[in-house]
């Protein structure tokens, strides 16, 4: 049963819902889907199942959750994993007095007011997507990922429609690099998967494990330190999974760009000049990336 009243959640500061709808509703995730404003998802929490809603809150800077299905998951888990999944403790404003007074990001966070970073809650998905979406582009990469989560076949229905269920690390364990070849996933990014897979079992990759982690230097530095987790997948991990706020992926071509285009230079800018502007960033450096990459359209 569904429940009867819609919970809604504050930010911790400005937010746009609108904004963060739009960017979900350009994303051809599996696992989720978005319609007419609202955002639904599927998930496991403490084993047990739930499909819930998201869409614009009745205030200023909420959102409004309504439980559609459950099968006993507690109402203050899915609050929680909501609050997780738009950001919505980051203190924004502080971001907005750190980024007035930089020329790049002046403009941009006047244009963007209120927009959040979309993250990615489980640390499986995470890595799984921070593997598929290696030197390849993103519309191929989604296209990838659905076709390993439908793979497996855990869905929830509702009024005639499947809502997809992000499967645990174990079961990629079980799915052979012959399989993922017959879904165009390459042997190498079989392997890699298997491997992060793996570290999640043992728990050198759990969420919690990294969580634990004093800095960032030796979050990516543990990350990286497994084979097929360059520093792109390791800081795009670090961003939107365990949000370390500081995390900036320095190679990363869409920044480059973004860095090229206000800074009005001729050619794309070396990993020299790029790091003299990310350094500058400090603690705000995941936030200045996420507004940086949304200067190219």
């Amino acid at each position: 049963m569904g429940q009867k009243r819609p919970m809604m959640i504050r930010a911790n500061g400005p937010f746009d819902y609108g904004l963060a709808y739009d960017f979900m509703d350009q994303q051809d995730d599996c696992l989720y889907r978005t319609e007419a404003g609202t955002v639904r998802k599927a998930l496991v929490l403490e084993g047990a199942r739930v499909l819930f809603e998201v869409s614009e809150g009745p205030e200023d800077n909420s959102v409004e959750v309504a439980i559609l299905m459950n099968e006993g998951v507690p109402e203050s888990l899915v609050k929680d994993y909501v609050t997780e999944w738009f950001d919505l403790e980051y203190d924004l404003d502080a971001f907005y007095r750190f980024a007035r007074g930089d020329d790049r990001l002046s403009p941009v966070v006047e244009t963007l007011h209120g927009y959040r970073m979309n993250c990615t809650v489980d640390m499986m998905e995470g890595l799984l997507w921070s593997v598929l979406g290696q030197q390849i582009n993103m519309r191929f990469a989604f296209t990838l990922k659905r076709r390993l989560i439908e793979h497996f076949g855990h869905h929830i229905e509702f009024e005639g429609e499947r809502y997809w269920l992000m499967p645990e690390a174990r079961e990629f364990l079980s799915l052979d690099a012959e399989s993922m070849r017959s879904m165009q996933v390459s042997y190498r990014k079989a392997e890699y998967i298997h491997r992060c897979a793996a570290g999640i079992e043992d728990g050198i990759l759990s969420k919690a494990h990294l969580e634990r982690m004093a800095d960032y230097e030796t979050a990516l530095a543990h990350l990286t330190s497994f084979k097929g987790i360059g520093p792109w997948s390791a800081n795009s991990v670090l961003m939107r999974t365990l949000k370390f706020r500081n995390a900036v992926p320095v190679g990363d071509a869409g920044l480059k760009n973004a860095i090229r285009m206000t800074d009005d230079l001729e050619e794309k800018p070396d990993r020299a000049y790029i790091q003299s502007v990310t350094d500058t960033w400090g603690g705000y450096g995941a936030y200045a990336t996420l507004y940086m990459w949304r200067v190219l359209g």
